[in-house]
């Protein structure tokens, strides 16, 4: 997507005066009574979960092109850990395809969306993804500064 246009998107959201909420659990649970009639941007996962528990199947989901996609397991082994090797092997684990079908059905829909088969992957199969990688993970809390600036919030200050 461009960080521009995540930016000038943000103003545009900004512009349309939404009603703003911390988390996905209450916000959920508050479209799911009818308070609201969306939410944007809550994790896959979240929705999933919901949809799980829902009894009337209202909860539905609309994923827009291009695909937001974050990494968000920064896992690593420590160069002074006494197994390295364990590490390793633990990494390797989660990486493979019996460890993604592990986190697809216990966390639940974890598994990335680079893992064959995953549900993620089979919800963005041949769509535009939008991946926000390695190369700016750590640029991220400037990134979200900027954004958080064009929708507009007060800025905190001490008096």
């Amino acid at each position: 997507m461009g960080f521009e246009k995540a930016v000038d998107y943000a103003k545009k959201l900004n512009d349309q005066q939404p009603v703003w909420g911390r988390g996905h659990t209450r916000v959920m649970a508050s479209v799911l009574a009818g308070e609201y009639a969306l939410f944007l941007g809550p994790n896959f996962g979240a929705v999933k979960r919901i949809q799980a528990k829902d009894p009337t199947g209202a909860i539905g989901y609309k994923i827009p092109e291009p695909i937001p996609v974050r990494l968000h397991e920064a896992n690593g082994v420590l160069a002074n850990a006494e197994n390295p090797y364990a590490g390793l092997l633990w990494l390797e684990f989660q990486a493979s395809p019996e460890g993604q079908k592990i986190m697809d059905d216990h966390w639940p829909v974890g598994a990335s969306v680079f893992a064959p088969g995953s549900a993620q992957e089979q919800v963005t199969s041949g769509k535009k993804l939008s991946i926000i990688d390695w190369n700016h993970y750590t640029k991220l809390d400037d990134y979200l500064q900027k954004i958080v600036e064009a929708m507009g919030f007060p800025k905190a200050s001490v008096k």
